[in-house]
């Protein structure tokens, strides 16, 4: 989408990419439903029977423990201390729940049908055990049934049976599994399914949506007489080609036209051709093609994948390298590498936009790439908690340069009506990357540890700088130029902007300390807390990502309808604030995912609509430009960004879980009132001064 595209042309496009989408959505979740319910079915088929195998191999140990000791002359009804040594064996071996010894009398009853169960897995047809296995995999995953597994071996002395020892599966073990790999396998597809849309998008617009669309202009142009040189785009492929081709002629025509005016020694006739070479546009070229968010899209999505895979186990990462050496004590500890990369993006984000403006957006992303890859790399040579808070203070640097050139970009070629669905794709981006990263990088914690995740990151960021090289255009509009104020800054002339500041420290701060605070030191500790694993971590704050992806291009669009940007940013403000109450003496997960959840449909009419009132508010200052304005935006969240996780670590430390939710809640929501207040005395006394 570029600012010269026209609303009928859009409209064709954008339907042809819905039918796309639409299919190609179906398809995959079609695809990605077989392979789901297959890997788990194979995971249960294949698990099962180890199990069995390491619960009799347990039951064994006992038994030779029990003949060992009538061996050397204990009888069986005098040994002493077996229930003790059972309870040992129990707890050394997860995979099995209990042990007991049957006395013979009562183990008559007794049959072991663990090894009948392992023959009917492996010798009925493979549709009669993928039909047992789905059962017993619905069972799991939604709590319809429960499956016991006993193993009996008998103990015999002299050939004669004394008794049976009866070994019962942790039917929460195997449910634990498989329930970890379903959901790994469900988070898997669903990055997998947006990276695909992602490249869909890019795909359909750049070699399928606009070179038709190009031919089609060229076709119909020709037929109506218009013989000028028609746009080919960037493609190589056939349908450039056809314009080309086209244009060859268009150019031999031209060229016949130039002479003939050239050599007429007569005026009437060389008006007459000058006027034919008006009226067919044979003398003109179309003007270059324009930058567009389809460009940015890709590379932008790439780096922010690879920088939001440690944001599920950071304080995790940080507590296990902490030492008596580092700067601070370790609850404090935890959350400063957060802070710290919040601060240094907020010290250097009014740079990064005064450097787009004047080197480029293109070079910019590409040098933001050097600090970003060489704080991956500190993270993961890492041995001390110190390094770490080094690593991700040098990794800042490039996210903040690269962020802020991609928003400026996307801000540069959107057409001013549809300011709010351009920033929304920015923030959909954003989110996307954010949910597959955060889930991708917790499985990959669980799998490889937690240094190996930042490796993985410098290989994805390497990939972006590539991607970015290639697709990013440097044929932007000029930047806006706007006097300065006499002896004025940025910052004096964001203090006089009363609008904008209110903005920033009644909405953006807040959400902010919302999102680093909460979402991203709070959950994982909280969680932690319950016991819960690395992979479960990070589903629960990739749901926050994915809930906000499909709501924020629906909440711009109503608000670029409804034309209420400030208002929907306060009713936001003060319901994230609201979410966060529903913690408030409660310790269970679910409850972490439900509120994890409600605030990501609230931040999902938040975040777009913040960044088009921000501009809005900005754009009545004469001296502010807009990359000024979306850098000085940038600039004040970092604050709540900063402060949030320093605020979060603080209460922790003499408040519990549910007392500092409501504390931070109950705070936002008493901002986002005083701002509701402020801003309908400001209307009031507007409305009162114009009439």
């Amino acid at each position: 989408m570029s600012a010269t595209d026209k609303p009928g042309e859009m409209s064709l496009i954008s339907g042809f990419s819905r039918r796309l989408f639409l299919s190609t959505t179906l398809a995959m979740v079609v695809a990605a439903s077989l392979s789901l319910m297959l890997t788990v079915v194979a995971f249960n088929t294949g698990l099962r029977p180890y199990l069995l195998d390491k619960a009799r191999a347990v039951a064994d140990a006992v038994q030779y423990d029990v003949a060992y000791a009538m061996e050397v002359g204990i009888p069986f009804e005098e040994i002493r201390g077996l229930e003790e040594h059972m309870a040992a064996l129990v707890k050394e071996h997860p995979e099995v729940s209990a042990l007991r010894v049957v006395p013979s009398d009562a183990a008559a009853a007794l049959t072991d049908k663990s090894a009948e169960q392992a023959a009917f897995v492996a010798k009925e047809p493979l549709g009669v055990g993928l039909v047992q296995s789905l059962r017993d995999v619905a069972g799991v995953v939604f709590k319809t049934g429960s499956v016991f597994e006993m193993v009996y071996v008998d103990i015999v002395y002299d050939g004669q049976v004394l008794g049976k020892v009866e070994a019962t599966i942790d039917e929460g073990y195997l449910d634990g599994k498989m329930t970890s790999v379903f959901f790994d396998t469900l988070v898997i597809l669903i990055a997998v399914s947006l990276v695909a849309l992602e490249v869909i998008v890019v795909l359909s617009t750049s070699q399928l949506t606009r070179p038709f669309h190009m031919v089609e202009r060229a076709v119909n142009g020709r037929a109506g007489g218009d013989l000028r040189q028609y746009q080919i785009g960037r493609g190589k492929g056939r349908l450039a080609r056809f314009i080309e081709t086209m244009n060859e002629q268009n150019a031999h025509l031209s060229t016949k036209l130039s002479q003939a005016i050239n050599n007429a020694r007569d005026a009437v006739l060389t008006s007459r051709l000058t006027v034919f070479g008006e009226k067919t546009s044979v003398l003109k070229t179309d003007p270059a093609q324009k930058a567009s968010i389809i460009d940015a899209r890709i590379p932008l999505f790439v780096f922010c994948f690879a920088e939001e895979l440690q944001k599920s186990f950071l304080p995790l990462f940080v507590a296990e390298f902490h030492s008596e050496s580092d700067l601070f004590a370790r609850d404090i500890m935890m959350g400063l590498p957060i802070s710290a990369f919040m601060f240094v993006i907020a010290v250097f984000t009014p740079f990064a936009g005064k450097l787009v403006d004047r080197f480029g957006n293109k070079t910019l992303f590409l040098f933001g790439l050097l600090p970003a890859v060489s704080g991956y790399l500190i993270c993961f040579l890492a041995q001390s908690a110190n390094d770490i808070l080094l690593g991700r203070s040098i990794t800042a640097v490039g996210y903040a340069v690269i962020t802020i050139s991609c928003q400026s970009y996307i801000a540069a070629v959107v057409t001013a009506e549809n300011r709010a669905r351009g920033m929304a794709i920015f923030v959909g981006v954003l989110m996307a990357a954010t949910m597959c990263g955060t889930a991708i990088g917790a499985i990959l914690a669980d799998w490889l540890g937690y240094k190996m995740v930042f490796m993985v990151a410098t290989v994805f960021a390497l990939i972006a700088g590539l991607l970015g090289w290639q697709m990013l255009g440097t044929d932007l509009p000029k930047p806006e130029k706007k006097k300065s104020a006499a002896g004025g800054s940025l910052i004096s002339t964001l203090m006089r902007n009363s609008q904008f500041v209110l903005i920033v420290l009644f909405c953006a701060i807040p959400a902010k300390v919302i999102l680093t605070g909460f979402l991203y030191l709070f959950v994982p500790i909280y969680l932690a807390s319950l016991d819960a694993t690395q992979s479960e971590i990070g589903r629960v704050m990739m749901l926050y990502s994915l809930i906000i992806i499909p709501t924020s291009p629906l909440a711009s669009g109503f608000a670029d309808r409804l034309g209420k940007n400030l208002w929907m940013v306060i009713f936001a403000t003060i319901a994230s604030g609201v979410v966060l109450l529903g913690l408030y003496q409660s310790t269970s997960a679910a409850m972490v995912l439900a509120v994890v959840a409600a605030l990501g449909v609230v931040h999902g009419f938040l975040k777009a609509p913040l960044i088009v009132a921000a501009m809005e508010a900005a754009e009545k200052s004469a001296d502010i430009t807009r990359t000024g304005a979306l850098s000085l935006l940038r600039t004040s969240e970092r604050i709540g960004s900063v402060i949030g996780p320093v605020i979060v670590a603080a209460l922790l430390v003499y408040l519990d879980h549910g007392e500092v939710a409501a504390i931070l809640g109950i705070s936002v929501a008493v901002l986002g009132i005083v701002m509701a207040i402020l801003s309908f005395n400001r209307g009031s006394s507007a409305a009162h001064a114009s009439s």
